[in-house]
């Protein structure tokens, strides 16, 4: 893995935590989005619904800069999107503070998505699925050299998916597109050139789930409603496209020097009419809710990124290194504009919804109860240095350390007059160190400790609560042994952590007005994190992971504000077991699959309203025969009702019920 390092590393000598979710995983599961990859993962699970892109890791819930694609911070998806894995490698997470290397960031961890890469012998490749709820999905995949004999290769990635769900108002469509090129101009020098397109349309961007009942003093009814009960407004609509250029260059002048850059522009545009409950703290009364609907527009988002960096090796005496220094610089932002219709309470009459008549016409901004717009730019420039050092064959120690400039500037207008009504702007500092040290007394084992720190600019100077402040910071220790065994056929890691956020923001209790802010510390997430995976034969296969954290807050602190106590969505336990058996002999070419997925109870952000733990059972069973393949999947297969989360009462993001997927591929 070259997550954790910058460098091509064997994750048995990285002093860090890190999983990896390979293709053969990807397609035995028939994982579709990067959230339904969480159910293998250690520590890993949703926030809210399944189709967003919004995870709990260690914890804490994700960020933007918690998200990269081939190594660069950012998400090509927005935050109402699940990232599809038509074109994905591979996923890799690692866990902790990870500012030294992919910059601003809860200390959860990232999540690296790895795309395909093109290769010089050819292999095309095409997948139809058929599901629950209608769903249709097509993936084709084709890779070689354009010219037989020549140097220029071409990958090329087309996915589409039309698929209803759970909701039965809520439909979705997207098309995805992913060309590719390299060129190798020699064995040391190459150049790659990627481009991603995607279109979604469906009903509703921000799926809402189903809403819980008061029924005593702090009691709720999470049930009572069917689980295909709707809050999404079938007259709604959500539009996203987005467009990603991503050029990058490898050189490698001798064996020690190696040059990389790596260059992005991505786009997006999204159009949205949305609907929002209420009711988040008082839930559903008197069998209604109150519901605001709203006009929802990001015309661009943009991020124009760079990252490069050398590698160089070389030994002072009998001590070897591998250096890394690199210089990121990004220009990230949106222009953002939202109106709000006038909120009507809705009554739900036979589990069901009336929806109220709305205009949805441009014209309906003039007549909106709020309305607003914002552009934001955030530009990021940082150096960073890392020093990879091999002591003696047991020993080994990686140091780093990342200086690193935010400058954030926002202003916001009237949708109508086009007036300027508020502007900011804030400046953030922050220096990052990274020590790690590693034991290993055989080949195959490694004992490590290590210490990572973090950081998240305020992004706004808060002067009207007294900032502005210094960046919210956060800082890990970590050790764990990894041990590799059966000749590297089996790796097994058990960590323990200790993560610790300071200067974070939280209302001032002696303020009686509620404006003033101050920053505190002591929020803190803790925990032992346990997986194995590998293979115990060649007919058996497994991923086995278990993760214990507790996590808490003093209060009022955090980007979403927390109550006293433990962070929403936060699972105590997490449990997660795949197995697969393959006949290699006698029905040769079929396989098995079973595993679950299990969460205990979590907080939301409405104290002293949680929801109940869960435990999921999934299996699959296919075939393959030459080159052609054959895979069922079953999900839930005890039809349990559990909720991947909640914000609170009005909005409970529930689990499909037994559901299947049929998928036959071919490839030659």
């Amino acid at each position: 893995s070259s997550t954790g390092t910058r460098l091509e590393t064997p994750v048995l000598e990285v002093p860090q935590s890190i999983q990896i979710i390979n293709k053969e995983l990807i397609n035995d599961r028939q994982i579709q989005t990067v959230g339904e990859a969480t159910k293998v993962m250690a520590g890993v699970n949703a926030f809210s619904s399944s189709q967003y892109s919004d995870y709990v890791l260690r914890g804490f819930r994700s960020s933007p800069g918690n998200f990269a694609y081939n190594g660069i911070r950012g998400d090509f998806y927005q935050f109402d999107q699940g990232a599809l894995t038509y074109n994905i490698e591979r996923i890799e997470a690692i866990k902790g503070p990870a500012s030294i290397l992919f910059s601003a960031g809860n200390p959860g961890g990232v999540i690296n998505h790895i795309t395909k890469r093109a290769q010089e012998k050819a292999r095309y490749e095409v997948n139809l699925t058929y599901g629950s709820f209608d769903q249709f999905r097509v993936m084709a995949d084709a890779t070689g050299k354009v010219v037989t004999d020549g140097k220029l290769l071409y990958r090329f990635v087309l996915g589409y998916e039309n698929t209803g769900q759970l909701d039965p108002n809520h439909d979705i469509k997207n098309i995805f597109v992913a060309p590719q090129l390299q060129y190798n101009f020699s064995q040391n020098t190459s150049l790659n050139y990627e481009l991603n397109f995607s279109n979604d349309e469906r009903t509703m961007g921000y799926q809402r789930g189903v809403p819980a009942f008061l029924v005593g003093n702090n009691e709720w009814d999470l049930d009572r409603l069917p689980r295909d009960f709707s809050m999404v407004d079938p007259k709604g609509f959500s539009k996203t496209r987005s467009l990603s250029n991503q050029l990058m260059f490898n050189h490698q002048f001798n064996s020690s020097l190696k040059f990389t850059t790596l260059f992005r522009a991505a786009n997006t545009f999204q159009d949205q009419f949305d609907v929002t409950p209420d009711a988040f703290s008082t839930g559903v009364v008197d069998d209604s809710l109150n519901m605001s609907h709203g006009y929802f527009k990001q015309d661009p988002t943009y991020q124009y990124q760079s990252s490069s960096y050398v590698t160089f090796s070389t030994k002072t005496g009998s001590i070897g290194h591998a250096l890394i220094g690199g210089i990121d610089f990004s220009s990230t932002g949106r222009t953002y504009e939202y109106a709000g219709l006038s909120t009507k309470n809705l009554p739900i009459d036979a589990l069901e919804f009336s929806w109220a008549s709305y205009d949805r016409s441009p014209s309906a901004l003039a007549n909106a109860d709020y309305q607003t717009g914002n552009t934001d730019n955030t530009r990021l420039f940082a150096l960073y240095l890392q020093d990879q050092i091999t002591i003696s064959d047991k020993w080994k120690a990686l140091l780093g350390i990342r200086v690193e400039r935010h400058d954030y500037n926002t202003k916001a207008f009237d949708l109508i007059t086009n007036e300027v009504t508020f502007r900011d702007t804030l400046e953030a500092n922050a220096l990052t160190p990274r020590i790690g040290v590693l034991y290993q007394p055989i080949t195959s084992l490694s004992i490590y400790g290590s210490y990572t720190q973090g950081f998240q600019p305020q992004y706004g100077s808060n002067r009207g609560g007294g900032g502005p402040f210094d960046p919210e910071k956060s800082r890990q220790y970590e050790i764990g042994i990894k041990q590799e065994l059966l000749g590297g056929k089996i790796f097994g890691m058990l960590s323990g952590y200790y993560i610790e956020k300071y200067d974070v923001l939280a209302s001032d209790p002696t303020d009686s007005q509620g404006l003033r802010l101050i920053q505190i510390d002591n929020v803190t997430s803790k925990g032992i994190e346990f997986s194995v995976n590998g293979e115990l034969s060649d007919n058996f296969n497994f991923v086995v992971n278990y993760a214990l954290n507790d996590t808490y807050t003093p209060g009022d602190s955090g980007f979403d504000f927390y109550a006293k106590g433990r962070f929403p969505n936060a699972p105590k336990h997490n449990f997660n077991a795949w197995l697969k058996y393959r006949f290699t002999k006698v029905l040769s070419g079929l396989s098995f699959g079973a595993g679950l997925n299990s969460i205990s109870e979590r907080e939301t952000f409405v104290t002293g309203f949680s929801i109940p733990g869960y435990t999921t059972l999934d299996a699959n069973i296919s075939y393959k025969y030459k080159n052609a393949s054959v895979n069922l999947g079953l999900y839930n297969l005890a039809d349990v009702r559990y909720y991947y989360g909640a914000y609170g009462p009005a909005n409970l993001w529930i689990g499909n019920p037994r559901s299947f997927r049929l998928s036959v591929g071919y490839n030659f």
